[in-house]
């Protein structure tokens, strides 16, 4: 049944995100096209420009509706007049977080692995040259040769983790706020500062000690998952033992 909410999450924001996506490919194209002279035309000079600009915004945009439809879908789903039918369904606490999480996560890597498709395009196209260098040994060379202090792995992990803590700290903060009918934004935005300050706290004391400034990469994978199970928690304890819909 988990699978079965999943695709129609994700589905309902792909409505709005997936168009979304597919402009941003189509303006990064002709910015790339343009800015090689495809369009170069004495009358157009500013279209590049103009181009530019609008990419940059859709991007944000992209992003700030993602994070937006994120709030509003678990708030109306789960915690509005439509979590009557929501809770009606033969699926578990569990599964209806676990559902809103995996697809809200999932579109923002979507978006973010679209924004950077798209610079990418714009790049390769308006400087074709730079396709011809982008080979597999290049690439590891030029990973080789950063020499960073930590693996590409660990660096996706963390990102990945960090994501999650941050999405479900946003999650258990409106089923905080959900508490108190009358002003639940409210203190919903409160409870996300006061979450907020704990977890800065806990983190500036666990990074003065010694065994995570030796174990650093690890020690932060390690708390993040931590903090994403305590948010996961919290909301699971209130949706499944104080959920109040009138």
């Amino acid at each position: 049944m988990l699978i079965k909410l999943f695709k129609y999450d994700f589905t309902a924001l792909g409505r709005l995100l997936a168009p979304i996506s597919g402009v941003l490919l189509i303006l990064s194209a002709a910015l790339g096209f343009n800015l090689r002279g495809e369009f170069n035309l004495e009358n157009w000079t500013m279209i590049p420009i103009i181009l530019g600009v609008l990419l940059l915004f859709l991007v944000f945009f992209a992003f700030m509706l993602t994070f937006v439809l994120t709030i509003t879908r678990f708030s109306q789903n789960l915690l509005g007049n439509q979590g009557y039918l929501s809770f009606s369904l033969p699926v578990s606490t569990a599964e209806h977080i676990a559902s809103k999480f995996l697809a809200s996560l999932l579109w923002f890597i979507l978006i973010g692995i679209v924004s950077g498709t798209c610079f990418f395009i714009v790049a390769t196209l308006s400087t074709p040259e730079i396709l011809r260098k982008l080979t597999l040994p290049y690439i590891r060379q030029f990973l080789a040769e950063l020499d960073l202090p930590i693996s590409l792995t660990d660096v996706l992990i963390t990102l990945l983790l960090s994501a999650s803590s941050g999405l479900l700290h946003i999650y258990a903060s409106i089923a905080i706020g959900h508490l108190w009918q009358k002003h639940s934004t409210l203190l919903g935005i409160i409870a996300y500062v006061v979450l907020s300050i704990i977890n800065s706290r806990v983190l500036f004391y666990l990074s003065r000690t010694a065994f995570f400034a030796a174990h650093y990469t690890g020690a932060s994978i390690a708390f993040n998952l931590v903090f994403s199970l305590i948010y996961a928690f919290i909301c699971w304890i209130i949706l499944e033992r104080r959920l109040n819909l009138e």
